[in-house]
């Protein structure tokens, strides 16, 4: 069984993708098994694995009706990783036309999950980050946060509940089981603490999901996070392992990009073109040329590298694009071969000079 799956990728134009719905089968029988399947537990009104556009995405509009056209669109400086994970970085994503569903079978069950992987931010927080949030203009149902202490769930707006504390820079899987007057929270798929809930928790409304803010933006949250869902039920403990173990499985033999940090000089820059003209993207890459003046890791032998920028983002033009000549800077940067999730971005590149040389990609100019 097959559906048309449609994913907007960043500042790209709509691509159209027949999907499988199956376990799926190796056209070469001796290829790799199937990968496991995640969710592993039935019943999700909400499940995002990551944004892949061959990934299969559970989602349903106002009237239970399976997104064909699912958008999952990124707000602010929201990137996709090159494991195709939410990268957020002064970013969000906004689950459009898959809220009301969420909220009104949650309020017909009157029990609830939420169900994230995070990676958050090598660096401790400073401020209060939203990682996921249900909520409008006029009010808030739910919403996991971390702060300086760690991860709270706020339900109702109200007090939030302490749950635990991640380790900076270090993928864990969180998932909140709350049915029944009582919520336990998952670490890696084991319990760690559990408590009293309010008969109200689960009347939700019928609000719109946001991951990595709140609905208006405030409050990010810095880190990465895959494997999002939200079932209306009280998962058990059984099944809470089985969640952590599937993602887990599909993370299984990832290895970190090829990465170089260096200091270096500005010696030329791609011009980045009007916002006009790249309409329909909304976001578009540039290419800069750096002398080096000194490797800080990593390995490159080459007096000069070409690295690729962010210089539109959400239809608005950065800074950075109007750069002088000469500017001093210190960046991590990582293969471009390496990033999948770019092959169909948009780009302004140096036309002249060595068109073949290796490309490096920037995600961020600043440290977390």
């Amino acid at each position: 069984m097959t559906r048309s799956l449609r994913w907007k990728n960043i500042g790209a134009p709509l691509v159209v993708l027949a999907v499988s719905l199956g376990l799926g089968v190796a056209l070469n029988p001796a290829a790799a098994a199937p990968a496991p399947e995640w969710p592993s537990v039935p019943g999700a009104v909400f499940a995002l694995r990551n944004a892949s556009v061959t990934t299969p995405v559970v989602a349903f509009d106002a009237k239970g009706r399976a997104l064909i056209a699912f958008n999952c669109a990124p707000r602010g400086r929201g990137l996709f990783g090159r494991f195709h994970e939410l990268v957020c970085d002064d970013g969000s994503f906004h689950a459009r036309d898959a809220g009301p569903w969420i909220g009104l079978q949650v309020a017909k069950s009157a029990a609830f999950t939420l169900e994230v992987t995070l990676t958050p931010a090598p660096a401790p927080p400073k401020s209060l980050g939203v990682v996921l949030a249900y909520g409008d203009d006029a009010g808030e149902d739910a919403a996991l946060l971390q702060d300086k202490n760690g991860l709270s769930l706020r339900l109702g707006g109200i007090q939030p509940i302490a749950l635990f504390a991640p380790e900076a820079g270090k993928s864990v899987h969180v998932l909140i089981a709350c049915g029944n007057d009582k919520w336990v929270a998952y670490r890696d798929g084991q319990p760690v603490h559990s408590g009293p809930l309010a008969a109200s928790a689960s009347a939700w409304g019928t609000r719109q999901f946001v991951m990595g803010a709140n609905w208006s933006g405030a409050d990010p949250w810095h880190g990465r996070m895959e494997g999002i869902a939200v079932f209306p039920k009280a998962l058990t403990a059984g099944e809470a392992a089985g969640e952590a173990a599937a993602i887990r499985a599909l993370q299984a033999g990832r290895k970190p990009a090829t990465t170089v940090r260096f200091q270096g000089t500005l010696v030329r820059q791609a011009k980045t073109s009007a916002l006009e003209d790249i309409r329909p993207y909304t976001r578009s890459l540039t290419a800069a040329e750096y002398k080096i003046k000194r490797v800080l890791a990593g390995e490159w032998n080459q007096p000069d590298i070409t690295v690729l920028h962010w210089m539109i983002m959400d239809g608005k033009r950065l800074p950075i694009a109007d750069r002088k000549l000469g500017t001093e800077v210190e960046l991590s940067v990582e293969r471009l071969e390496e990033h999948p999730q770019l092959e169909s971005c948009r780009r302004d590149e140096i036309t002249e000079g060595d068109i073949a040389a290796d490309l490096f990609y920037c995600e961020s100019e600043t440290d977390p």
